[in-house]
């Protein structure tokens, strides 16, 4: 799980791991398959967008759940987003996003399931070298 309270300079940070995830593989690495995934967040303009994404060197297909609990000065909500997914090789793809207030404490949930396993890539987003 993912538990923070961002402020706009850590903020900053996301953003860059969010650029760097177009262009890389992404945290949560399987070193069985190569698959990568993580937490991205990016804020503008006074929001925060938090999403999860997934990078595999094959093609992918399975399902996900994506859940978000943030509290802050506007109140507080809970998200669940999921369903089937497919990844084409070597592609960075977000499944689920949700934006909340920048100032916002988080606790974000991004689980995976393909091929009879389950990954939790619930870590924030970091790029693989």
């Amino acid at each position: 799980m993912v538990h923070s309270t961002l402020r706009i300079g850590i903020l900053a940070f996301g953003a860059l791991a969010l650029a760097a995830a177009a262009a890389h593989a992404t945290s949560n690495d399987d070193g069985e398959n190569g698959l990568a995934c993580g937490i991205s967040t990016q804020t503008e303009r006074g929001m925060m967008s938090v999403e999860g994404i997934v990078q595999s060197p094959t093609t992918l297909t399975g399902e996900y759940r994506f859940a978000l609990k943030s509290q802050g000065s506007g109140g507080t909500s809970n998200i669940s987003q999921g369903g089937r997914f497919s990844v084409a090789p070597g592609e960075p793809v977000s499944l689920g996003k949700v934006m909340v207030n920048a100032g916002a404490s988080i606790d974000a949930d991004f689980i995976i399931s393909s091929g009879g396993k389950q990954y939790d890539c619930s870590t924030p987003l970091t790029t693989l070298t």
